[in-house]
Order: structure tokens, then sequence, then C-alpha cells
């Protein structure tokens, strides 16, 4: 049996490189020891390169993605352009970066295409988006029962507060009920999500440093 294949590669060194680094991560919270703590923002600071590799397998998949769309004549005009726009963006980013020695931060032609297409692209998504909100809440938010008729009450009044309309109509007594439910009530049951996440994600360590949950490796877990 090859090395790539074996089962020390491919079960035993992804589960001991991660249970490493999550005792190291839990160890520099909890004590103060020089080499410790510099092993610790070692392991943190090289998030930033397999981040930069995971937009580079992005960049790659999407790129195959769209390719084979093109060549299968299957949405020819979107995939085109979207292939046209990145990697055109990324090149001169890349020509600029390593010949004049400017940024995409600083670079002019970088920002003015985030400025007159990334951003006014964004704000139509969004636009769009909360008209399928609002088509969605009308869907979900019928007082079928008494949690749906809370959830109804509730909803109105957060978008009558949020809106000019609402403060018109009604004064200043709806935007203060507003404040007290964001305030008060959601605070409270964040906070209960918030704790549960966390016992969950603690459960999760554990049984990552145990070796029993597997599922992120690729596989189900055994």
């Amino acid at each position: 049996m090859s090395i790539i294949n074996s089962e020390l590669l491919r079960r035993y060194l992804p589960w001991g490189i991660a249970a490493f680094l999550i005792i190291l991560t839990m160890a520099d919270t909890v004590v103060i020891e020089p080499t410790i703590n510099s092993l610790a923002s070692s392991a943190l600071q090289s998030s930033t390169v397999v981040g930069a590799f995971v937009v580079i397998i992005s960049v790659l998949l999407i790129s195959r993605i769209h390719v084979r769309r093109v060549s299968r004549k299957r949405t020819v005009i979107e995939s085109s352009v979207l292939l046209i726009s990145m990697w055109g963006t990324l090149v001169w980013g890349f020509f600029r970066l390593f010949g004049a020695g400017v940024g995409p931060t600083s670079d002019t032609t970088i920002l003015n295409i985030f400025d007159m297409i990334v951003s006014p692209g964004d704000s139509t998504v969004f636009a769009i988006l909360a008209f399928f909100i609002a088509s969605a809440a009308y869907r979900a938010f019928r007082a079928r029962n008494l949690d749906s008729a809370i959830l109804l009450v509730v909803a109105i009044l957060c978008m009558l507060a949020k809106a000019p309309i609402g403060e018109t109509i009604f004064g200043l007594g709806i935007v203060k009920l507003t404040d007290f439910v964001l305030n008060v009530a959601n605070t409270a049951g964040r906070r209960v999500f918030l704790m549960a996440m966390i016992l969950a994600t603690i459960a999760l360590t554990i049984r990552i440093i145990l070796g029993y949950e597997r599922g992120w490796m690729g596989r189900a877990t055994e």
C-alpha cells in the first residue's frame, strides 16, 4: 500500500493536526506561557495562508464551471461576462502590483470597478432580497396559531418603526416599543441561542479531539 493511501495519512494525520491545533488554541486562552502563546499566534496567522489557498481553489472551480457551461452553450453570455470580468480584474491587479508596485486598495481602476459596478450591483441584489424577504414573510407569518400571530405582530411593529411612515402615524411610542422588543426580548432569546451554540461547539470540539467526529475530513462519522 502506498504512503498516499495509507491509513495513517488519510485518517490519523489530519485528526492529529486538528487535535493539536485545538488544544494549542485552548491552552493559549488559559495559560500565560511565552512558547505556547507564540505557537498559538503563529497557528492563527497561518489561517491567512489557508484562506489564500481557499480563494485560489474557489477561483479555479468557478472558472472550470463556467468554462464548461460556455463549451456546452449554456448561459454563454452570463458565464462569459463573469469569466472576463473576474480574470480581467485579477490579471490587471497582478500586473499593477508586480509591475508598478500599486496594491489593489490603491489602484484607481480597481477602485472605480468597485465603486461603479460592484457596489451598485450589491445594492441591487439587496433591494431584490428585501422584496423576496417581504413576500416570504407574507407567506410564513400567517396567524394560524398563537406563535405565528406573535411573530406577525412583532414583524409588523418592527417594520413600521424602521420606516418613516410608522413614526409619523403612531409617534415615538412605536419606536420605543420596537426598541424594547429588539434590545430586551430579542437580546434574551439571542443569548439563549448563543449559549446553546457555545455548548454545541464545545461538544463538537471534544468529539474532534477524541477522534469520534470525522465528517470534517470529507467522510461520514464512523
